[in-house]
């Protein structure tokens, strides 16, 4: 779609401005002081479609789909899901969804036979994005059986770090992130050393969506169409 046939308002003239939380992987994550991921590449992709430049403005993962509708940044991204109580305000709006996932388990490779469903969590150290589905879900599928929530992510090798040290017990994330992870972190012949545990959907599916800053309705339109273009 030639950048000329587009045009809509962003924040800065030219330039698509983007929220993120870069604790993600693969959605958004930095690499060497640049921060990348799948989230990140798609909507570069899209500013090029639109003839924009990108901004790219980091933040916490909690409150981060109201940057948009605050008018700090005209799209937000990193693996999030429109869920009742996530209030876009009257300035921002979800994207269509591009992505579904389901909720998991990182856990120690050495732990995969025993710790499978929820009740066999009891007693064990799960650590969740504060504010995320991870969070959500934690406690309403693995708390009841009392396990320990803890909502305090410094970053994913520190929880993966706290993980293999035997500090926590599990890591709630998506299946996307958290095969990632698996595939990461392995011993000196490649054997992973992490696992996945309880796969399972929610009572919602989650569809990963963008929060998008609604002040020229132009950018959603051109957004979805893009997303739309990109699915098989």
């Amino acid at each position: 779609m030639p950048a000329n046939d587009v045009q809509f308002e962003t924040i800065v003239p030219n330039i698509l401005t983007i929220c993120t939380y870069t604790e993600f992987a693969p959605f958004a994550y930095e690499d060497h002081g640049k921060i990348v991921g799948s989230d990140i590449f798609l909507l570069k992709r899209f500013a090029r479609e639109m003839g924009l430049g990108v901004t790219i403005i980091k933040k916490d993962f909690e409150g981060l789909w109201l940057t948009p509708g605050n008018g700090e940044c005209d799209i937000a991204a990193a693996g999030m899901m429109k869920r009742v109580g996530r209030d876009l305000g009257n300035a921002g709006v979800w994207s269509r969804s591009y992505m579904l996932v389901k909720r998991s388990l990182l856990i120690r490779q050495s732990d995969a036979d025993e710790l499978r469903v929820p009740g066999d969590f009891t007693g064990k150290k799960i650590v969740v994005t504060p504010t995320s589905t991870a969070h959500i879900d934690a406690e309403e599928r693995y708390q009841p059986f009392g396990s320990t929530i803890i909502p305090v992510v410094p970053s994913q090798n520190g929880i993966v770090t706290q993980l293999l040290s035997h500090q926590v017990d599990a890591f709630g994330e998506g299946n996307i992130s958290n095969e990632y992870l698996a595939q990461k972190y392995v011993d000196g012949n490649g054997h992973r050393l992490l696992a996945l545990a309880d796969i399972h959907t929610m009572d919602q599916p989650e569809t990963l969506r963008f929060a998008v800053r609604a002040t020229d309705k132009r950018l959603l339109h051109r957004l979805n169409e893009f997303i739309t273009d990109q699915q098989p």
